[in-house]
């Protein structure tokens, strides 16, 4: 079994190297040439899959640069982190912090943050689904408990903090996205939600307030005290409206209580 580890190590080595060396070619029975030109076919098969996977992750990146570079890029991602999963779809996990430290690609500040928004959308396609929550059972809660109760987010919704515009960027480079092509960079820092309604993952831009509620909630904080962090930002913060609005949009899924975390009764 030893023998066997270390030969798909060795393998795998020659895969992710930029030309196999001689002990990768003579795990190869047969002409060593020969055994050279198809590990090359191989190895050129993975890395263009490889790659395909870093486009399908980030088609906003894609369109800002253009897809030549894009490809270069992520040629040079697949080089410097080699896919450490059988699935491709966690490949580009570290795209953004390979950008943010790739010389080429420093020209654009805002590409680091527009791809961490990209794999929070990638990564909410694949998150577990929820069952729609009925906001009819809040009304059996007595008002005494109603602030205690801890909302729980769907499985797909993440809160990205930014000083770049990244909710718009990506909203302007969507399929079929027809208004103003017009991003405003003096806007100042945002926050983007992601979440899922349906089967599609959508972005949308939310204020202060929303977003140190939403944080409140993933930190698993009760009503009461996510409250309390949003009327710190805004003494006009609508908590009954954007409840009705989390739950109908599927943000919010679910209410557990602080005593056993069992959805309320």
């Amino acid at each position: 079994m030893r023998e066997l580890v270390a030969l798909q190590a060795q393998f795998v080595a020659g895969l992710d190297a930029n030309a196999p060396d001689a002990g990768t070619l003579a795990l190869f029975d047969g002409n060593a040439e020969r055994a050279r030109s198809r590990f090359a076919i191989y190895r050129g098969n993975t890395v263009a899959n490889a790659a395909k996977a870093i486009g399908a992750a980030y088609p906003v990146i894609e369109k800002i640069v253009g897809p030549e570079f894009f490809s270069g890029l992520a040629r040079e991602y697949g080089s410097r982190h080699p896919s450490k999963n059988g699935d491709l779809n966690e490949h580009g996990e570290s795209f953004a912090a390979f950008l943010a430290d790739f010389p080429p690609a420093k020209a654009f500040a805002y590409l680091p943050d527009v791809a961490r928004l990209e794999w929070l959308v990638h990564r909410g396609h694949y998150a577990a689904d929820s069952r729609q929550f009925d906001a009819a059972i809040l009304a059996t809660v007595p008002p005494e408990r109603q602030l205690q109760l801890r909302p729980r987010l769907h499985a797909a919704c993440n809160v990205l903090h930014s000083v770049h515009p990244v909710a718009r960027i990506w909203e302007v480079h969507q399929e079929g996205f027809s208004s103003e092509f017009e991003v405003d960079f003096s806007f100042g820092p945002t926050h983007a939600l992601v979440f899922r309604p349906h089967f599609r993952v959508e972005v949308a831009q939310i204020g202060d307030a929303e977003a140190a509620f939403l944080c409140a909630a993933f930190r698993g904080e009760p009503l009461e005290t996510a409250l309390a962090a949003a009327l710190l930002l805004n003494a006009s913060f609508d908590l009954g409206g954007w409840l009705m609005n989390w739950v109908a949009s599927r943000v919010i899924v679910d209410f557990s209580t602080l005593a056993n975390d069992v959805a309320p009764d």
